[in-house]
């Protein structure tokens, strides 16, 4: 970046020294040129002050994101080759509204009444299975 800052300044100062007067024609041209070249390098460096800081915030959210996943996963890395979920699910249609939802199939043990997620009705209900046993 210095690079084109120190070239511009010594496209102005080869001007002054050539006597370039703006009064003409090719002068004008050249002194517009000049200063066009000057606010394009104040924009580039405005640019890159600014990526500057927004490459600092981002970091600083990483860093920030980091330890979220930290809490609330624990410190252990994630291996795509480890199987976390063997859950098995169980496909239910309700009598009722008639949709098929899923339960894990631990639920069975932990639950006595398991209630439709779409409308709440009872799909499964522990005492009514023990009468059926009981027939």
């Amino acid at each position: 970046m210095s690079y084109l800052i120190e070239r511009v300044a010594y496209l102005k100062g080869l001007m002054d020294g050539l006597g370039i007067d703006d009064s003409t024609k090719e002068g004008k041209v050249l002194v517009n040129i000049v200063d066009v070249l000057d606010d394009i390098i104040d924009e580039i460096t405005e640019l890159h002050d600014s990526r500057a800081e927004l490459d600092e915030y981002v970091q600083t959210i990483d860093e920030d994101l980091s330890n979220v996943e930290d809490e609330l996963y624990g410190n252990a890395e994630y291996d795509e080759d480890d199987d976390y979920d063997d859950t098995q699910y169980i496909e239910v249609e309700c009598p009722h509204c008639h949709e098929i939802v899923y339960f894990s199939d631990d639920i069975f043990d932990m639950e006595d009444e398991l209630l439709c997620p779409n409308c709440n009705e009872t799909i499964y209900d522990e005492e009514d299975n023990d009468d059926n046993d009981t027939d």
